[in-house]
């Protein structure tokens, strides 16, 4: 007998289903006929039962099941509006007329008691009266309501997968029976090996997000695949604990807005669903509060609707606090208010309010109504306290940036006895700020109340890996031409040498360098280069993210002019376009070039659909803060980045382009979004991706790459200030010691010149580099250098307008002599930061881990210097300690790796591998040195014949143990000689190999066949 659907996964399906409570029915005995969706006497019985004041009304029951069953009928002029009709009278939300005239809700399911109610799973269901007569392999009824398919395909056909069954609901069951689906909570497709869901009308799609899996956030998706999944996913989504709080509480519908929309359901993901059913637990149990946090991109404001959903309407929780609870949606900026509010809008979410102002909040929370409140935290200034009660449940959006300071402490204190729960995809931990400790409940493991994380999110499809792509922007400076030309200007001018030193101290700064017109249009031109190549072709958008406003502009205008150059048009023929989104200030004292770009709510709204819509030529949009957190549209393909950004802003802003697309024009999937990084920022991006480690305090150690040496040179700098205060207490904050400290830098004198100039150099860096942890150990001595400064930094204010008078002339200055710059590709620090590849950077960062910290001093490469870099700060301990071999050949082992070429994602991650295996032997070298263990020391010294060692002694005969290292030395010998670089790819070179090999084995009077000959020549392919 084959296999088949009905004799694999469909009869799966049905068993589970009766283990997690539903009771089994064949199909033919169900009791309707063909033509019917509703089983009506399973619905009449569980509306007499629900109502028992229709036991003596049977007419007003008849209304009730002819009204809904006119309803399901009303599915072929819309399916999706009918489901939400038939889903409000599901809910017992709707109000249905009665013989004498009245509106009465009634219950058609009750939800408070599920064992009041009938769970029937069939097969093979029937439904007749359109073209022909269709069969659903499994269906599962509540209370004679189909609220579950489940459509099967054989696990064994190469050809069929779930997709096909998917494609068979969306492309003809529901076309032919869309009857059948108006009481529908969500379908199901798998084969076997796959196990999709999805709401009504979802386009079925290979990579579609849409059909989403369902699993657990506690698995880990490398472990449970293939059929365990699917059998761990039906057994948590096909229960009635499952289906009854989605179609209670978590079904939403969106409405269109214009002609171009079109009415969309859309239902939980699983880390949603977990989430939502956790913080109502919570709420009921009269906790504190929690912390959500799931991956950038994976659906945290789609989850704080939910939430409120359940909240709002469930009656438990009324039931408990004595009245309905208020939800407050806290997010920091007005455009993610205004997108939330969008969201829970077009959601149908009931009784939201978005107060205009601070005083229109205040008197909202003092007056205690139920329902939705969506604000910034902002308007919590000033509001001291509002309220008491403890039914309000605050949801904080970005829980990470709203949460300290005085605005934090504000919302706080308006409603002390709330419920806080904080969602994030970017946690903070460190020794000032902790989103753990904040809104994390102690009762919860690491604080943490529900954990999603990249590695599930990029395995489920919901996000897409993002690679980041270094760019090395050089430039030469003619230092000795630049000093002797601002000595002429300053003669000019006549300036002394305060006015020297303040002009230079202005002009020394970052933005300098990035103002310069070569390099803006240097970069520019790369930008467009880039994009044409890798991005225009896939139907994909573009944002760029420049350092100040003055650079937006710049930056504009520079693309804008390329694309002219280069007459990059659309597909229709029109000219590719250039958007600007920056906050600007509607004030006089606003650059007049900044004002065209000053927009209202609508007219920003309105660029973001223009940027949103695949045949909108404007292709770019470029921006300095606005849009770098928070903003959600998946037809990115690449972030463009020129500006410094720290931790959880960089975090969020590299995951811009890691949404999920399908082109709808081409047909064409996104398989991972672009960073192109201009500024030298992967080392800052490896630490964000890493995240902190929950509720330790601790950072990962964990660096990617970092194309910038500033951290040396903080150090250097720093070492040769502090000469100047030798056997100073820099701990001492005493007018003596700033006494002291000022005999040392006499005004006029080279130490007080020499003072100034180096600290403007510190400053620079320190500004650049805080918060790299590497500063941690010198913030003391750098915060007492920084007073001394400013104690003696000239308090004229004329300065203000020395800038204003000479800083462009100095800028011009600068940029003058800096000249050949040009923008380099970097494929040997492209990192792809997909689930492979962040699994292998944690497991490196844990190995790595050394007992005391590394130098300061220590030069910061990318991600494989880095690595190879902390490998040898161990190694270099060692060799001091001994003269042991199989540290020098560890050492080896790491230069022939750092010269490894890296060009794509293949390579990134091979060589990630060997870096674990290397830093694994190096600790095993540790141990075993400590332990005077020589025999693994000796495998260690010479991997390769040690791992052959190993081989052969596991595939020999007993008794011939002996004379193993005699067999390994001369099958490496003879390797050695006869193997030359590419003879796995000659067929000669691979023949000689093998004939050598069996001669040694055979020298020996060992097989020349077999499991010995195989895995030896396996290691010598892979090794040789």
């Amino acid at each position: 007998m084959g296999w088949t659907e009905a004799s694999t996964i469909q009869r799966s399906l049905l068993e589970w289903a009766e283990e997690a409570g539903w009771e089994r029915t064949p199909g033919v005995e169900l009791p309707r006929d063909q033509h019917d969706v509703v089983i009506e006497p399973w619905a009449r019985e569980a509306l007499l039962g629900l109502n028992p004041e229709l036991a003596d009304d049977p007419e007003s029951a008849d209304i009730v099941l002819h009204e809904v069953n006119q309803a399901v009928l009303d599915a072929h002029n819309g399916l999706v509006s009918a489901n939400e009709r038939l889903t409000v009278m599901l809910r017992g939300n709707h109000s249905f007329p009665t013989i004498d005239g009245k509106h009465v809700p009634r219950r058609l399911i009750d939800f408070d008691n599920p064992d009041n109610n009938r769970f029937t799973v069939a097969d093979e269901v029937t439904i007749a009266g359109a073209v022909k007569p269709r069969r659903f392999d499994v269906v599962y009824y509540v209370n004679g309501f189909p609220l579950v398919v489940a459509e099967t395909k054989t696990p064994v056909r190469h050809a069929v997968s779930w997709v096909n069954a998917a494609k068979d609901i969306h492309d003809v069951y529901e076309e032919e029976y869309a009857n059948f689906f108006a009481t529908n909570v969500f379908n199901v497709a798998t084969e076997g090996l796959e196990f999709r869901m999805a709401p009504i009308r979802a386009v079925p799609d290979p990579d579609s997000e849409i059909w989403a899996p369902w699993g657990s956030t506690e698995d880990d998706p490398k472990k449970v695949t293939g059929p365990a999944r699917v059998e761990r996913a039906a057994r948590l989504l096909l229960r009635p604990e499952t289906v009854l709080p989605i179609l209670k509480d978590l079904v939403m519908f969106r409405h269109a807005r214009d002609a171009s929309e079109v009415d969309v359901k859309f239902l939980p993901r699983y880390p949603q669903f977990e989430a939502v059913l956790a913080i109502h637990a919570k709420v009921l149990a009269g906790r504190p509060g929690g912390l959500i946090w799931h991956h950038q991109g994976s659906g945290k404001t789609e989850l704080m609707a939910f939430a409120a959903a359940r909240l709002l309407r469930d009656d438990a929780v009324t039931a408990k606090f004595g009245s309905a609870p208020t939800v407050i949606v806290i997010a920091d900026r007005k455009d993610l208010v205004r997108q939330t509010a969008e969201m829970f809008e077009t959601a149908g979410m009931p009784r939201m309010t978005v107060p205009s102002n601070r005083r229109e909040l205040h008197a909202l929370l003092r007056g205690g109504e139920p329902g939705v409140v969506i604000t910034t935290v902002h308007k919590f200034a000033e509001a001291g306290h509002l309220n008491d009660r403890s039914n309000i449940v605050v949801l904080v959006d970005e829980a990470h940036r709203s949460q300290e300071g005085k605005l934090g402490d504000a919302w706080r204190a308006a409603v002390p006895n709330a419920k806080f729960f904080g969602a994030t995809g970017t946690a903070i931990e460190d020794k000032d700020r902790s989103t753990f400790k904040l809104f994390g409940d102690p009762s919860d493991p690491d604080f943490v109340m529900s954990r999603y994380t990249p590695e599930q999110s990029i395995a489920d499809g919901f996000t897409k890996p993002v690679i980041v792509e270094g760019r090395a922007v050089r430039f030469n400076l003619d230092k000795e031409a630049l000093d002797e030309a601002f000595e002429e200007l300053a003669a000019e001018e006549d300036l002394d040498e305060d006015d020297k030193i303040y002009l230079s101290d202005k002009a020394s700064h970052i933005e300098t360098i990035l103002s310069n017109p070569e390099r803006v249009a240097a970069v520019c031109a790369d930008i467009v280069d880039h994009f044409l190549t890798y991005v225009a072709p896939l139907g994909q958008k573009a944002q760029v993210v420049a350092y100040n406003q003055r650079l937006v502009v710049a930056y504009a205008h520079a693309i804008q002019a390329e694309l002219e150059r280069r007459s990059a048009a659309m597909p229709d023929g029109r000219t590719r376009e250039v958007g600007v989104v920056m906050h600007v200030a509607d004030s006089k004292d606003t650059p007049k070039e900044f004002k065209r770009y000053l927009l209202t709510p609508e007219q920003e709204e309105a660029v973001k659909r223009r940027f949103k819509k695949v045949d909108d030529p404007m292709s770019f949009v470029v921006v300095t803060a606005k849009w770098m957190t928070g903003f959600n549209a998946p037809i990115e393909g690449v972030l463009y980045l020129d500006k410094p950004a720290k931790e959880t802003n960089l975090f969020q802003t590299i995951t811009r382009p890691n949404r999920p697309w399908k082109n709808p024009i081409t047909g064409q999937r996104k398989d991972y979004g672009r960073v192109v990084d201009y500024i030298g920022l992967a080392k800052a991006i490896g630490v964000a991706i890493a995240g902190p480690k929950v509720g330790t305090g601790e950072e990962n150690e964990l660096n990617i790459t970092d194309s910038s040496n500033l951290a040396g040179k903080f150090v250097a700098d720093l070492t040769r200030l502090l000469h100047l205060f030798e056997d100073i207490d820099t701990t001492d904050s005493s007018f003596e010691s700033l006494a002291e400290a000022y005999e040392r830098i006499p005004e006029g004198s080279i130490q007080r010149s020499d003072f100034i100039e180096t600290y403007v150099a510190l400053q620079t860096v320190w500004e650049f580099l805080d918060p790299h942890p590497m500063l941690t150990p010198f913030k003391q001595q750098y915060l007492w250098l920084a007073k001394v400064y400013e104690s003696i930094r000239p308090k004229d204010v004329t300065k203000a307008f020395l800038w204003a008078r000479l800083g462009a002339k100095t800028t011009e200055l600068i940029h003058g002599y800096m000249s050949d710059v040009n923008v380099r590709s970097m494929p040997s620090k492209t990192v792809t930061l997909d689930a492979a590849g962040l699994a292998l950077v944690k497991r490196i960062a844990e190995q790595l881990k050394l007992p005391e910290r590394e130098s300061p001093e220590q030069k910061v490469g990318d991600i494989y210097q880095e690595v190879l870099d902390s490998i040898e700060a161990r190694l270099r301990r060692r060799i001091a300690e001994t003269e042991s071999p199989v540290y020098q050949s560890l050492a080896e082992r790491i230069e022939k790796l750092r010269t490894k070429a890296i060009e794509n994602v293949e390579d990134s991650l091979a060589f990630l591998e060997e870096a674990l295996r290397i830093a694994q032997d190096v600790v095993a070298a540790d141990r075993a040195f400590e332990a005077g263990d020589e025999d693994v020391l000796e495998r260690l010294a010479d991997p390769k014949s040690g791992a052959l060692t190993q081989i052969v002694e596991e595939n020999t005969p007993p008794g011939l143990h002996k004379i193993v290292p005699d067999i390994v030395f001369r099958i490496d010998r003879i390797v050695v000689e006869v193997a030359y670089t590419g003879w796995t790819e000659s067929d000669a070179g691979d023949k000689r190999v093998r004939r050598e090999l069996r001669t040694a084995l055979k020298e020996y009077s060992l097989p020349v066949k077999g499991q010995l000959f195989d895995k030896t020549y396996a290691y010598i392919r892979e090794n040789y």
